[in-house]
């Protein structure tokens, strides 16, 4: 006899994991016109890797489409979402308009399941900060109860997907007090450009629509009628080769972090990398099981495509503090070129019989002269250094970095300190010496001293 089993909480639960229509409707009228638009392909697959995440052990995590308005993001959304449910005004998206409080109840009810938050745009830059740690890391606040005793914290496992016009850097940004997006923040959740470069924003091939307001439009229509039936076969195919998953999807990861994953590439990459990887294994797992109406394959081509688009944005297979370091210290000369580096050598202004011109300078950090194989290099005092170009950064690891990569000019022990005579200094001064290379695009030269898944 079967066990009758009864939630009983508090208030309603407020879900949308409901279903209409039918899964062959899914399939011809939604899923199938995935197939060559490399976004729509990584959102449903993403649909059917989070029930992935218990039995591989692998990490909660999420994909955030950003890019201009009406570019198709949120249909990329719905699609991805009608995978597990729809009905209602919202369907199975739910918003970024809430609290890290309000979202820690909305991800409760979707463990093991596909999340979707629609429009960044609407939260706060620091709750959007806290909201992406608190999704990955699975748990939510400690909290006393009445009593004063430890309540046990929610806790949670799942994928989501995101949008909005602004990255999660940017969104943090906003604010304009300084605050920068830490790299776990940042691998946590993974921008992805909503624009595949075909000229039809997020689209890349209409399958015979006029236009992709058109597509997008019949997508949505399609996504509210037919919804909610192919979360439920696929976790029947689960069900039935459980002690299969972990090993073929491992292999399978691993077989895609070979093939697209650069081998010199940080740990913070290779992390990247194996979420894609996780997310085709599930495409394929669907297609296979006759799911997802598509060819063995495609949920792989659009995972490396999407992964290579996100590798480029990033701007490298380097840590992201090391880029973060290098743009900062970029930034600051764009900024302070000329109003905080004193002028020196033939640089120095002088007035019409030659002679020395005094210099005003506020809040002067450094100097500024010729190099001797042209352009400007700049000489940082070691307290500016820290203080004011690398503020809120470990200011000896960029400099670490800039010298490895022939940013900062180093002695001849190899520290990236070098003495040198400067205007109003009796002996030689310590400085850092940045070469005129740093402001260029080219990679400078260093610095001399002085299988089957069922």
């Amino acid at each position: 006899m079967a066990e009758r089993i009864i939630l009983q909480t508090n208030g309603a639960v407020d879900h949308a994991m409901r279903n209409a229509g039918t899964l062959e409707g899914w399939k011809e009228h939604v899923a199938r016109y995935a197939v060559g638009n490399s976004r729509l392909v990584l959102a449903l697959s993403t649909a059917f890797a989070a029930p992935l995440l218990y039995p591989t052990g692998a990490e909660s995590g999420g994909f955030h489409f950003r890019g201009a308005s009406s570019t198709g993001k949120s249909t990329a959304l719905v699609v991805a979402g009608s995978a597990w449910g729809g009905g209602g005004i919202r369907g199975y998206v739910r918003t970024w308009r809430a609290t890290s409080n309000g979202i820690e109840g909305i991800a409760s009810m979707h463990c093991d399941c596909l999340l979707c938050l629609d429009e960044m745009g609407q939260v706060d830059g620091r709750e959007a900060g806290q909201i992406a740690y608190m999704l990955a890391n699975g748990v939510g606040k400690a909290r006393a109860s009445r009593t004063g005793e430890a309540r046990p914290a929610a806790e949670w496992r799942l994928l989501f997907l995101s949008s909005g016009e602004l990255s999660l850097a940017d969104k943090i940004a906003e604010d304009g007090r300084g605050r920068k997006a830490a790299a776990g923040q940042q691998v946590r959740i993974v921008d992805i450009p909503a624009d595949a470069g075909a000229g039809m924003g997020l689209f890349e091939n209409l399958h015979g629509f006029p236009s992709a307001d058109a597509f997008a439009r019949h997508l949505k229509m399609a996504a509210g009628e037919h919804y909610g039936h192919a979360s439920i076969a696929f976790l029947r195919t689960l069900v039935d080769n459980f002690d299969a998953i972990a090993p073929n999807v491992k292999a399978y990861v691993d077989e895609f972090l070979e093939e697209n994953c650069p081998t010199d590439a940080d740990g913070q990459v290779s992390r990247v990398a194996a979420r894609f990887g996780l997310v085709a294994a599930a495409g394929e797992m669907a297609t296979l099981a006759d799911v997802l109406p598509w060819e063995p394959g495609e949920a792989t081509r659009a995972a490396a495509r999407c992964f290579r688009d996100w590798l480029a944005m990033r701007g490298g297979v380097e840590p992201a503090e090391e880029s973060e370091g290098i743009a900062t210290v970029r930034r600051f000369i764009e900024l302070h070129g000329t109003s905080r580096f004193e002028a020196m050598g033939d640089l120095a202004p002088k007035d019409g019989f030659g002679g020395p011109v005094e210099q005003r300078i506020s809040n002067r950090v450094g100097f500024r002269r010729r190099a001797d194989g042209g352009g400007i290099e700049y000489l940082v005092l070691p307290e500016a250094w820290r203080t004011e170009v690398c503020a809120g950064l470990d200011a000896a690891a960029v400099a670490r970095t800039l010298a490895r990569r022939g940013y900062l000019a180093t002695d001849s022990e190899g520290k990236p300190q070098v003495k040198t005579r400067l205007p109003g200094f009796a002996n030689a001064v310590r400085c850092y010496v940045i070469p005129a290379d740093i402001l260029g695009e080219a990679e400078p030269a260093p610095v001399a001293a002085g299988g089957p898944l069922f």
